[in-house]
């Protein structure tokens, strides 16, 4: 018998993967969570910390591969099963997916996707020991970064998607504690002002600094 306490999220962006998956897990007896992005399920997780994650590779707004990427990093013990219609191959993870197991939805079964969460939920995740949930502070200082024109750009890293975005130009920043607006997620940003400046960067403002800027946060 399966823990019908377990708690499942799976995250697709088409509505009708989403209502037949959260249908075939609910009745193995699991409770079921949903998400249409990367973006979606990141929010859903500042409340609820699932047993298992589903998520297709292929979505809008954040990719199931930086997805996943942020999960790992932020939160290493949730087991975590990729998806997705454009790969063939069930045994072996795509290149650069950070998952615990695939599955190909063209070519396996959904008992196979079921066999799989039953074996994941089942079986304890040992993760490296240098991994640790990414626990990003309440106020950030941050980078200064200098444009191709000479002006100074603030750069903030998002505690939630782990994005770098620009809040604006260095000049129009106030003092002690500010709150600046993800522009990706929306999440809410406190930082202070860094002192420190970063060499002469050639990039646009809000340039996407992608899941590599998190170690800022560590």
């Amino acid at each position: 018998m399966h823990d019908k306490q377990a708690s499942i999220l799976f995250v697709d962006d088409e509505p009708c993967m989403r209502e037949m998956v959260a249908m075939l897990l609910s009745e193995e007896g699991y409770e079921v969570l949903t998400a249409v992005d990367g973006i979606d399920a990141l929010a859903q997780l500042r409340s609820v910390t699932p047993n298992l994650i589903i998520s297709d590779l292929n979505m809008p707004r954040m990719s199931g591969l930086e997805f996943l990427s942020v999960v790992r990093r932020r939160f290493p013990a949730i087991p975590v099963i990729a998806m997705s219609g454009a790969y063939d191959h069930g045994d072996v993870l795509p290149a650069g997916v950070m998952a615990d197991a695939f599955y190909p939805k063209s070519r396996c079964p959904p008992d196979e996707l079921m066999r799989i969460v039953a074996e994941l939920i089942g079986t304890p995740i040992a993760r490296a020991t240098n991994y640790r949930p990414c626990r990003p502070p309440a106020v950030q200082t941050s980078r200064t970064v200098s444009n191709h024109d000479g002006t100074s750009t603030i750069m903030l890293t998002c505690p939630e998607c782990l994005r770098a975005f620009s809040s604006g130009n260095i000049r129009e920043a106030g003092h002690g504690t500010q709150a600046a607006e993800c522009v990706y997620c929306l999440t809410p940003v406190h930082y202070m002002v860094g002192v420190s400046r970063e060499p002469t960067l050639q990039m646009p403002p809000q340039s996407y600094g992608g899941v590599g800027e998190s170690a800022s946060l560590n």
